[in-house]
């Protein structure tokens, strides 16, 4: 291993089972720019400057694969490595190479997403998704405002576009609907011009989020103000909902801040919600349906699925997450 290549492992942190595979995935000249811009942020005339040897073509090459992160500041471009996570993602979803290395290969790749993604949400003092509910399954409209609705980050985009499920297309467990996350406002710019993501209206982001719900897909967003991300995740391909699920890391997904409610008059106990149910909340005991809220996270759809209407998201008032603070003094 050369130098070069011992400065990548350690600034990009790269996993003890992925140090033999660096070789594989990058040239020597890309090893050395994102080494360089693992850690700091800088213009391309600087990086020009301090690598007269690099291919002119180099920073825009590694952008379009996803590898690197651009701003414009002033009239300049500014650039900074994208984190390993992401870069692997990229990589197996739209690199010609992973589908010629051997399935021990992509394993290896695979396994060190997992653990890259395992470890920043370990490390998070919040979550790093949340999920948003079913507007159709709200008790009550008036409580939701638009922190906590889908169509509102749909109809808000100034851009919108259409993406592969990140996670579906790498862990490739399941047969659900991939071509249903939608990147939002400048991210969705980003893919668009990187030819990975579709542009497409209001209407259509709206037909999506229908797909979703009817295949059992949850919506969920980056943890954030303002999310540029809105996922439609499955049990078995999503990182976050597994590491919540099989590991108990709480700070994988937050919570919606509603709850499920059954109202057991029209219930014909025909146990649909505990099969749509991917949290494991509800259960079918002692011919009664049981949802324990504590375990429930509002996405909603049991109560999008059940035959009988006889499940209706409510306001959570007793979650503690900082996270619900706003949508609690709204409906106070």
């Amino acid at each position: 291993m050369n130098q070069n290549h011992s400065i990548f492992i350690e600034k990009l942190k790269v996993p003890e089972k992925l140090k033999s595979q660096v070789h594989k995935i990058f040239s020597e000249e890309e090893i050395i720019l994102l080494s360089y811009l693992a850690d700091k942020e800088d213009k391309a005339s600087n990086i020009f400057s301090k690598f007269p040897h690099l291919a002119p073509s180099l920073l825009k090459s590694l952008y379009e694969k996803g590898y690197l992160t651009r701003k414009s500041k002033k009239k300049e471009e500014y650039y900074k490595s994208s984190p390993l996570e992401q870069i692997l993602k990229r990589f197996i979803n739209y690199n010609p190479q992973y589908e010629e290395l051997a399935d021990t290969d992509k394993a290896v790749f695979q396994e060190c997403i997992t653990d890259l993604s395992l470890k920043e949400m370990k490390e998070s003092q919040e979550p790093v998704y949340r999920i948003i509910p079913i507007e159709i399954t709200i008790q009550d409209k008036r409580q939701l405002i638009p922190y906590y609705r889908a169509k509102s980050y749909i109809q808000k985009s100034s851009h919108l576009a259409l993406v592969n499920c990140l996670c579906r297309s790498t862990f490739r467990k399941c047969n659900k609907p991939i071509e249903v996350c939608l990147a939002l406002n400048d991210k969705a710019e980003f893919f668009i011009s990187q030819g990975i993501g579709e542009r497409i209206s209001v209407q259509d982001g709206l037909e999506i989020l229908d797909i979703s719900e009817k295949n059992g897909l949850v919506h969920s967003i980056n943890n954030v103000e303002n999310p540029d991300y809105l996922c439609n995740c499955c049990e078995c391909c999503c990182v976050f909902i597994q590491a919540l699920k099989k590991l108990g890391i709480y700070t994988s997904m937050g919570k919606s801040g509603f709850i499920a409610r059954l109202k057991t008059e029209k219930c014909n106990l025909c146990g649909l919600c505990v099969d749509k149910c991917i949290f494991g909340a509800i259960i079918h005991e002692n011919e009664n349906i049981m949802i324990n809220q504590d375990e429930c996270f509002g996405c909603g759809l049991c109560a999008y699925h059940c035959p009988q209407s006889a499940i209706q998201l409510i306001l959570n008032k007793n979650n503690k997450q900082s996270d619900n603070d706003e949508l609690l003094h709204e409906f106070s």
